[in-house]
């Protein structure tokens, strides 16, 4: 690993794009495959912290002002222990979010989805891709009518193993937030550690959009990516995460744009999520974000049953 940290662009988001501090910044975080994005004013990340300090508990451990946050290790195709690693998480679409999210959260996870989509449109107006090709390349990802999906993510310290694997995100843009170090790139045949900037989100660039624009001369990069193994600290609780993903939808097609702007078909969506997922995981889910998960009840007082 190496000593020293990468030093990330760092950008913030107006009307009319992305304001980067340093000249030719964007280019940069096209090549780095990723980048800092100021978290807006008056954005609350509190629903997002409490979701993963409580969603592997259950319900009736602790109080009642955060009970709609706990009990998802009960929640098939939403809740997944990654065997082989420290992490475990919770990964629901916006469906899922209307079913077991409270509205504080649903809102939080939304402003970060815009915020994805918002940086998706102002590279594609970057690069040069035709408007009228942006929907049909992205799956209307970039309408909102992609998968959205949102994560939390505890890394059990207990668990002697890596902290996430080793993986590109297989959508287009992720906007995560963290608060503490262990997020590491690969730079250079080694691991960079990736520090946290308060009061900014990590935004990764995924492999679709590293396939749809590897046709033009200033490619998206995807950012190869891991969590080390987070250590125990008897004083303080164990590191957690969320991000939130705009991907294309689990069916149809990938694209890629040429240097001509035309766009043709790369490879199929299930091809592709099929190979991501047993490479990267080695668990039972090799079928996840490609098969429609079956909904989970959710009692009429709203807590899940």
């Amino acid at each position: 690993m190496s000593t020293e940290t990468l030093r990330l662009q760092k950008a913030r988001a107006t009307e009319e794009g992305l304001a980067f501090e340093t000249p030719g910044g964007l280019t940069r975080a096209l090549r780095d495959g990723c980048f800092l994005l100021a978290v807006p004013p008056g954005f609350d990340t509190t629903p997002g912290v409490t979701l993963c300090r409580e969603f592997f508990r259950p319900v009736e451990q602790g109080g009642e002002s955060t009970r709609a946050y706990r009990g998802f290790r009960d929640v098939d195709g939403v809740y997944f222990d990654r065997e082989h690693f420290q992490t475990e998480h919770v990964l629901i679409d916006g469906p899922g979010r209307e079913r077991h999210f409270p509205p504080e959260l649903r809102r939080m996870a939304e402003h970060m989805h815009e915020l994805a989509r918002h940086v998706l449109r102002t590279v594609l107006t970057e690069l040069g891709v035709a408007r009228e090709l942006w929907s049909e390349v992205t799956g209307g990802a970039v309408d909102g009518r992609g998968t959205e999906w949102f994560a939390a993510n505890h890394y059990r310290s207990e668990r002697d193993r890596l902290g996430c694997a080793p993986h590109k995100d297989t959508g287009f843009v992720t906007v995560l937030y963290i608060e503490e170090g262990g997020l590491e790139a690969a730079t250079g045949g080694s691991w960079t550690p990736v520090d946290p900037v308060p009061g900014c989100f990590v935004v990764n660039f995924g492999g679709a959009f590293e396939l749809l624009t590897s046709g033009l001369d200033r490619p998206v990069r995807a950012l190869l990516h891991r969590v080390r193994q987070c250590a125990p600290r008897p004083e303080s609780a164990d590191r957690f995460s969320f991000a939130a993903f705009v991907n294309p939808p689990p069916t149809g097609d990938l694209y890629r744009v040429g240097a001509d702007g035309t766009a043709t078909v790369a490879r199929s969506t299930e091809d592709f999520l099929r190979d991501f997922n047993e490479r990267t995981w080695g668990d039972g889910y090799a079928d996840f974000g490609i098969a429609p998960p079956e909904p989970a009840g959710v009692a009429e007082d709203g807590v899940r049953a």
